[in-house]
């Protein structure tokens, strides 16, 4: 029996790509990634994250990635909100699927509609397989924090690489200061926007906010 686990690293960031992970691998051999110590990529180092995943890609069937840029992630979430990066997540997770082709496929809900979502990968997916979504499966499954480690590695990295062009805006997440203090530039005028950023996030309009109760 195939299996394969889903997630995504990146989807709550202002700065940077959110990364999709999908990894295919024969149910048998799921208790080889405990052993090798796969679990939750947040409760790693990158340098672990970055050992694990080359022994994941050595022992997996297939692993497929796919990175959607902050402009895209815009396009989706000034249509239709939230709902939008949803669908957007959605359509990813259903193209691995065919892309895969596993028996099963492992996946961390990002919805809270748990049927509504279920319901929009299948309508978007070629290939029927049995879907198991939970919130926080990367915790429970090792198939799915396998792909959590995968996803997350791949941002660190093109992270980096940003920095190399942007200068150190920190983590890319709306709860870090340097994040935060790298937006204010922007927004101030110091440095172009880049098209890395996601504009559409409600961080920027609060910084405004917050410069325009300031002044």
């Amino acid at each position: 029996m195939k299996i394969c686990g889903i997630d995504e690293a990146g989807r709550g960031a202002v700065i940077g790509p959110m990364v999709v992970a999908g990894v295919l691998l024969d149910a048998s051999r799921v208790e080889e990634l405990t052993r090798m110590g796969v679990r939750d990529s947040k409760e790693l180092t990158p340098g672990v994250r970055a050992e694990l995943s080359k022994l994941i890609r050595d022992l997996a069937e297939r692993v497929e990635i796919i990175v959607i840029e902050a402009e895209e992630i815009d396009r989706s979430t000034r249509r239709s909100g939230a709902s939008g990066l949803n669908r957007l997540e959605a359509r990813i997770f259903a193209k691995l699927i065919d892309e895969l082709k596993p028996d099963a496929a492992y996946i961390d809900l990002p919805s809270t509609k748990y049927e509504e979502f279920r319901d929009l990968i299948e309508s978007l997916s070629a290939h029927r397989c049995a879907l198991v979504l939970e919130h926080k499966a990367d915790r429970r499954y090792p198939i799915v924090a396998a792909s959590s480690i995968i996803a997350k590695h791949e941002r660190d990295r093109r992270v980096e690489l940003l920095k190399s062009e942007l200068g150190d805006f920190g983590s890319g997440y709306p709860s870090d200061p340097k994040t935060r203090a790298f937006l204010s530039r922007i927004l101030k005028g110091e440095i172009p926007p880049s098209r890395h950023v996601r504009f559409s996030w409600k961080t920027l309009s609060r910084i405004a906010q917050r410069r325009l109760d300031e002044f």
